[in-house]
């Protein structure tokens, strides 16, 4: 298996200090675009650490209820009317700091619910095709929506998670499941046998395919800056 894009989600509720110890540690920064968490202020802060520490700065919208996750999916035109002034703030915020914007990556809810609802799927895609710049795209790696990015011509990251669990169909453990959230050691070791073998350990103990060209730490999860910094030697990024 090739060298991984390690990335990380950014610019929520840590604090200053996480973001920076996260920051060095990641090749990409999924910054929170203010609104399902942090705040305005804390995405430009995050912009400007990423912009010094030259990694990959991608935008990551959500929802605004229950931090992004879980609640009722919105309707498309909804979806479209969320996307494009996020999108919006981000652009507009990173052209003051003067940074390239290289990807977008779904907060939670939104990036599982592109997998199952072709209407908000296409409504992604005419969003992320209508910015006039080159952007990229992380999604679920083997999952439907990366094939339909593909299909229209954009540069598609697939995405697997250092620190979620696995369903056997290739989705994420919902997070208030057992099983949804690996602490340091599990991850690492699991991390290894996949690295090996390109078998992903599901949480009931199945093995299934998957390849991928990033791989995702959360910052709330605990021991994310341990995870991170394992996770860069075993990529050979460390020495």
């Amino acid at each position: 298996m090739g060298k991984l894009l390690i990335n990380c989600d950014l610019g929520e509720n840590e604090s200053d200090e996480q973001t920076r110890i996260l920051i060095e540690l990641a090749d990409a920064a999924n910054i929170c675009c203010g609104v399902h968490a942090g705040n305005p202020e804390k995405m430009e802060a995050t912009l400007r650490e990423a912009e010094k520490r030259d990694v990959m700065i991608g935008a990551h919208p959500g929802l605004a209820n229950a931090g992004g996750r879980g609640g009722d999916r919105p309707s498309p035109d909804n979806f479209r009317v969320l996307l494009e002034q996020q999108l919006k703030d981000f652009i507009d915020c990173a052209d003051r700091v003067v940074c390239t914007v290289s990807y977008v990556k779904l907060h939670g809810s939104l990036y599982h619910a592109v997998e199952y609802d072709e209407a908000l799927a296409e409504v992604y895609l005419s969003v992320l095709q209508s910015t006039g710049l080159d952007l990229g795209v992380f999604a679920l790696s083997g999952g439907k929506f990366q094939e339909k990015a593909k299909a229209v011509g954009l540069t598609v990251y697939e995405e697997v998670f250092a620190d979620r669990g696995y369903r056997a169909n290739g989705s994420l453990v919902p997070r208030a499941d057992d099983g949804a959230l690996l602490n340091v050691e599990s991850a690492i070791a699991r991390f290894r046998h996949w690295q090996r073998s390109g078998l992903m350990k599901t949480a009931d103990g199945e093995l299934i395919t998957l390849q991928a060209d990033t791989i995702c730490i959360h910052s709330d999860s605990p021991g994310s800056e341990q995870l991170l910094k394992q996770l860069q030697f075993l990529n050979g990024s460390l020495d």
